[in-house]
């Protein structure tokens, strides 16, 4: 499957923006009982947007990059459809993703991992930093890779 998804970066606001929001507000944020909607998406106009479409440009994965200085870039919100999961397009959308900020200079990605998916991480080269912590009521711990 990860072959037919077509990795790109979109633009904040634009219509693959408004599928992944709503992919993220439906895997990420309503099992929690938040909502995605309720936080400030304008502050999101910075950041690097990652999407995997299929033929019919339709949103079935995502990521987000937050710059945080000229050297380091926070990965997160990285979702993959349900139906689609298990694939390796997770995988693919971070090998994607990592070249693209690597192209633009960063040499380091951080993420705060919720701790049912840190395996998934670590695999990909990403190491634990520091004790477990919460977010958004889940427990979390931070990874960074050198790229």
């Amino acid at each position: 499957m990860q072959d037919s998804l077509d990795f790109s970066i979109i633009e904040h606001g634009s219509h693959a923006y408004e599928q992944a929001c709503l992919l993220r507000d439906g895997m990420l944020r309503k099992p929690l009982g938040l909502s995605l909607f309720d936080e400030d998406l304008d502050a999101e106009s910075s950041f690097i947007h990652v999407v995997g479409r299929d033929d019919n440009g339709t949103v079935h994965a995502y990521l987000q990059f937050k710059p945080v200085d000229g050297k380091v870039i926070k990965m997160q919100q990285v979702v993959v459809a349900a139906h689609l999961q298990g694939q390796g397009i997770g995988r693919a959308l971070v090998h994607f993703s990592e070249e693209h900020v690597r192209s633009l200079g960063y040499t380091e990605v951080t993420l705060h991992a919720r701790e049912v998916v840190m395996s998934f991480y670590e695999a990909l080269g990403y190491r634990q930093e520091g004790d477990v912590f919460m977010e958004v009521s889940l427990p979390h711990f931070k990874h960074r890779k050198v790229l």
